[in-house]
């Protein structure tokens, strides 16, 4: 069980092949039949709309696609898919959530049917994830507010995860007047499902293998700014989103990263001038700016005991935080675990399993005791405060200390 998430604890991906799970043997819910669980949680001011793209790097071709018999024997350009949420409508005042007019599967089918095998399977227990929604509205038009630009956030997934265990966060995220793009990383997640619902497995042998690692950033990296350049082409907006980069601007944008994403978000940066600023949750450095350093906004979101005070995998956070030449924070969130900073922590708690959880590798509070509500509202009251500042040049004092409002949150450094 949690095959995937055992990787994404070790906080570098390091993770052994993987073979496709054969299909379960029968099908326990966790849910009646018929009920819908929506994992949304909490809004800001805009309702939210979400779009889904399958890019294909005309320039790129996918160095793993051999693993991948159905997709043939020959070169096959490099395949990344986007889910890219944002503000679609003004909130009613007066809309509690309880009661949302959108609901969109968490997953589509296939790609809910291998995670449900992964994370439910040991306990005899299949078909969740078939239950559980999010209160976007799939398609929907893309608010355009005269003389307002929604910035752009960029999301990296944590090591051998999919981007829809970032759904909620993005969501939220969007919903406060971001345009938050999540992007799978194929071949490095454990699936990826594409529009015609061809699956491109994750099987990379990274455990003990450093160029291979290197290769998977290399791509991990690619991936995000070959995005991002078809976020900023007018005919892509057009077609996809219905609006302009007036809108629309991806010439300056955020970007985060949880784990192996924090590396990607770091190298990203390093790279590309566009990623004017960066959060890494419970991340690694691990590729060049360990040593070349950076230049833009940064901020670490570290789970509980993981800062550059103590050892661990994370380590080299004091070899690396002097070459940061710009505005830093390091901040700890107490309670935390390092899957807390994903939307597996709500799931469990919407499925009521977490007193089933086992620890993923065998070590203390992995999971974290906060419950998955309440590390959203801090994570997201956090990133939007970071990215307010840097991108939208609005103050907030959430950045300059500690405060009564979030008291699991302490500021390192």
């Amino acid at each position: 069980m949690y095959t995937y998430l055992k990787q994404l604890v070790l906080g570098a991906a390091l993770h052994d092949s993987w073979t496709a799970p054969s299909a379960p043997q029968l099908a326990i819910p966790l849910v009646p039949a018929g009920q819908q669980l929506s994992l949304s949680q909490s809004r800001g001011p805009y309702e939210v709309g979400v779009h889904v793209q399958e890019l294909i790097d005309p320039f790129r071709l996918d160095p793993w696609a051999y693993l991948d018999s159905d997709r043939g024997s020959g070169p096959v350009n490099r395949a990344v898919m986007m889910s890219t949420y944002y503000p679609t409508a003004v909130r009613d005042p007066d809309d509690d959530g309880k009661n949302p007019l959108y609901l969109m599967p968490y997953m589509p089918k296939l790609t809910a049917a291998i995670y449900d095998e992964d994370m439910f399977a040991e306990l005899g227990l299949h078909g969740s994830f078939a239950y559980i929604y999010t209160a976007v509205r799939e398609n929907g038009p893309m608010l355009n507010v005269p003389g307002e630009t929604f910035p752009v956030i960029m999301v990296s997934t944590g090591g051998g995860t999919t981007r829809f265990y970032y759904a909620v966060m993005a969501e939220t995220l969007a919903s406060m007047g971001y345009i938050v793009a999540c992007v799978d990383h194929s071949h490095d997640s454990l699936v990826v499902e594409l529009l015609n619902h061809t699956l491109l497995h994750g099987r990379l042998p990274l455990t003990g293998n450093h160029t291979l690692l290197m290769m998977d950033l290399d791509a991990r990296v690619n991936d995000t700014m070959f995005a991002l350049d078809e976020l900023s082409r007018v005919d892509v907006l057009l077609e996809h989103f219905s609006t302009s980069d007036e809108v629309f601007n991806a010439s300056r944008v955020g970007m985060i990263g949880h784990s192996l994403g924090g590396a990607t978000m770091s190298t990203t940066m390093l790279r590309d001038s566009r990623i004017a600023a960066g959060v890494s949750l419970d991340g690694v450095f691990f590729g060049p700016e360990q040593e070349a350093g950076l230049d833009s906004p940064y901020l670490i979101l570290g789970a509980e005991g993981h800062d550059s005070t103590k050892k661990g995998w994370w380590s080299n956070w004091p070899d690396v935080w002097p070459k940061i030449r710009a505005w830093k924070k390091q901040l700890n969130i107490r309670g935390t675990g390092h899957v807390s900073f994903c939307d597996v922590p709500l799931i469990f708690d919407l499925l009521n399993l977490r007193k089933d959880l086992p620890d993923p590798d065998g070590e203390v509070d992995n999971w974290g005791t906060i419950t998955g509500h309440r590390m959203l509202e801090i994570q997201t009251a956090y990133v939007s405060a970071f990215f307010d500042r840097f991108l939208k040049g609005k103050s907030s004092k959430l950045l300059d200390g500690e405060t009564a409002l979030f008291p699991e949150v302490d500021f390192i450094m």
